[in-house]
């Protein structure tokens, strides 16, 4: 009894946080099987996301797949905002990390996984971070993230039992290096982003994958939204939330 309680409990705040769009991909199945939060950048919800999880749908991930919207929904300034609230990116984090927790309680041993896109990459850091030193996942999925490339990655990595992987674009110029360098990462600091050229220091657990030619075929050309596409969702990023041995592929 506990354990459905805590299920549809997770179930309502995953879709009170996503426009209700979740209620088909947080279903009791899909709980049983595992979770893959994915976390939109910093305009929310919408068309990016909604392509990461078409992508993983048609790889055949059973999972439960709640898009959470971390950000102020605020017209206008709403994205800029999100960018610069630190303080407010981290509060964000801590509750993913509770939702984490709550569904670990309920479903013991299942596998959880964080997908970030660009913003939401940095909060997806930010909430592994959050976890209890005794709670663990199994990884973050950072898609062009607007985290700084000088990010430690230390806190984040001792939370995630196979990595972090990082899929990063040398031609996402105009946002993650002119546009972070004007308005900072969601960490604060000023300067490229790790989904720009990757993170400077490579510590154990870091997998870093940078665009290459033959991923155009997948419909990833190397900008800003292309690493959600849901043809490269299901070519390069699937392979990552199938399997718990990583790398993927190896």
């Amino acid at each position: 009894m506990k354990r459905t309680a805590i299920a549809i409990g997770l179930s309502a705040v995953c879709a009170a946080g996503c426009g209700g769009t979740n209620k088909e991909y947080v279903t009791p199945h899909r709980l049983e099987r595992g979770l893959v939060i994915i976390l939109p950048g910093i305009e929310g919800e919408g068309g990016y996301t909604y392509d990461v999880r078409r992508g993983l749908l048609r790889s055949a991930v059973d999972m439960a797949m709640p898009i959470h919207s971390w950000g102020r929904p605020i017209p206008l300034a709403g994205p800029l905002l999100n960018q610069m609230d630190v303080i407010g990116n981290r509060i964000a984090a801590k509750r993913i990390a509770e939702m984490v927790t709550n569904y670990q309680d309920s479903h013991p041993d299942r596998p959880v996984y964080i997908i970030g896109h660009s913003g939401g990459g940095g909060v997806a850091i930010f909430a592994a971070e959050a976890l209890p030193e005794d709670r663990k996942i199994e990884g973050v999925i950072l898609l062009s993230a607007s985290i700084s490339k000088t990010y430690k990655l230390a806190k984040a990595l001792s939370r995630c039992r196979s990595g972090i992987v990082n899929f990063y674009s040398s031609h996402d110029v105009g946002l993650l290096g002119v546009g972070t360098t004007l308005f900072g990462n969601v960490d604060g600091i000023r300067g490229p982003s790790a989904g720009l050229t990757g993170f400077d220091k490579k510590p154990a657990g870091l997998y870093e994958i940078a665009w290459r030619e033959e991923m155009a075929s997948s419909g990833h050309f190397g900008s800003h939204g292309d690493s959600t596409k849901p043809g490269f969702i299901r070519a390069y990023i699937a392979p990552w939330v199938l399997t718990t041995d990583w790398p993927a592929g190896r």
